[in-house]
Protein backbone atom coordinates (compact mmCIF):
# COMPACT_ATOMS: atom_id res chain seq x y z
CA UNK A 1 0.00 0.00 0.00
CA UNK A 2 1.44 3.31 -1.08
CA UNK A 3 0.98 6.60 0.79
CA UNK A 4 -2.63 6.14 1.97
CA UNK A 5 -4.23 8.57 4.39
CA UNK A 6 -6.02 7.20 7.43
CA UNK A 7 -9.38 8.61 6.33
CA UNK A 8 -9.05 6.97 2.90
CA UNK A 9 -8.13 3.61 4.40
CA UNK A 10 -11.01 3.78 6.87
CA UNK A 11 -13.51 4.72 4.16
CA UNK A 12 -12.29 1.82 2.00
CA UNK A 13 -12.60 -0.54 4.95
CA UNK A 14 -16.16 0.65 5.61
CA UNK A 15 -17.09 -0.01 1.94
CA UNK A 16 -15.68 -3.53 2.15
CA UNK A 17 -17.59 -4.24 5.37
CA UNK A 18 -20.81 -3.05 3.72
CA UNK A 19 -20.19 -5.36 0.74
CA UNK A 20 -19.41 -8.33 2.98
CA UNK A 21 -22.46 -7.74 5.17
CA UNK A 22 -24.76 -7.90 2.14
CA UNK A 23 -23.55 -11.45 1.52
CA UNK A 24 -24.41 -11.45 -2.19
CA UNK A 25 -20.91 -11.96 -3.64
CA UNK A 26 -19.41 -15.19 -4.90
CA UNK A 27 -16.97 -16.89 -2.54
CA UNK A 28 -13.81 -15.95 -4.45
CA UNK A 29 -14.82 -12.28 -4.53
CA UNK A 30 -15.74 -12.42 -0.84
CA UNK A 31 -12.31 -13.81 0.03
CA UNK A 32 -10.59 -11.17 -2.08
CA UNK A 33 -12.54 -8.36 -0.40
CA UNK A 34 -11.83 -9.87 3.01
CA UNK A 35 -8.09 -9.93 2.27
CA UNK A 36 -8.23 -6.30 1.09
CA UNK A 37 -10.12 -5.42 4.27
CA UNK A 38 -7.41 -6.99 6.42
CA UNK A 39 -4.75 -4.96 4.58
CA UNK A 40 -6.71 -1.74 5.11
CA UNK A 41 -7.26 -2.60 8.78
CA UNK A 42 -3.53 -3.15 9.29
CA UNK A 43 -2.80 0.15 7.51
CA UNK A 44 -5.23 2.00 9.82
CA UNK A 45 -3.62 0.47 12.91
CA UNK A 46 -0.15 1.33 11.61
CA UNK A 47 -1.11 4.94 10.91
CA UNK A 48 -2.66 5.30 14.36
CA UNK A 49 0.47 3.85 15.97
CA UNK A 50 2.65 6.32 14.05
CA UNK A 51 0.44 9.24 15.11
CA UNK A 52 0.55 8.17 18.75
CA UNK A 53 4.36 8.07 18.67
CA UNK A 54 4.41 11.67 17.44
CA UNK A 55 2.24 13.03 20.25
CA UNK A 56 4.15 14.92 22.87
CA UNK A 57 2.90 16.55 26.05
CA UNK A 58 3.93 19.99 27.23
CA UNK A 59 5.04 19.74 30.88
CA UNK A 60 5.64 22.58 33.35
CA UNK A 61 8.24 21.83 36.03
CA UNK A 62 8.44 23.18 39.58
CA UNK A 63 10.53 26.16 38.37
CA UNK A 64 7.87 27.17 35.86
CA UNK A 65 9.90 26.05 32.84
CA UNK A 66 8.18 24.20 30.05
CA UNK A 67 9.50 21.11 28.31
CA UNK A 68 8.05 18.31 26.26
CA UNK A 69 7.95 14.61 26.90
CA UNK A 70 6.67 11.70 24.87
CA UNK A 71 3.07 10.70 25.28
CA UNK A 72 2.66 7.52 27.31
CA UNK A 73 -0.69 5.77 27.16
CA UNK A 74 -1.43 4.86 30.75
CA UNK A 75 -4.95 3.65 29.98
CA UNK A 76 -3.61 0.10 29.77
CA UNK A 77 -1.93 0.47 33.15
CA UNK A 78 -4.17 -0.47 36.09
CA UNK A 79 -2.26 1.58 38.66
CA UNK A 80 -2.66 5.16 37.48
CA UNK A 81 -4.19 6.93 34.48
CA UNK A 82 -2.55 10.30 35.10
CA UNK A 83 0.23 11.40 32.70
Amino acid sequence: MAKVKFEEALKGLEKIVDKLERGDMPLDETLSEYENGIKLYKKCVSLLDEAEKKIQILVKDENGSFSTRDFIDNSTNDTNNAP
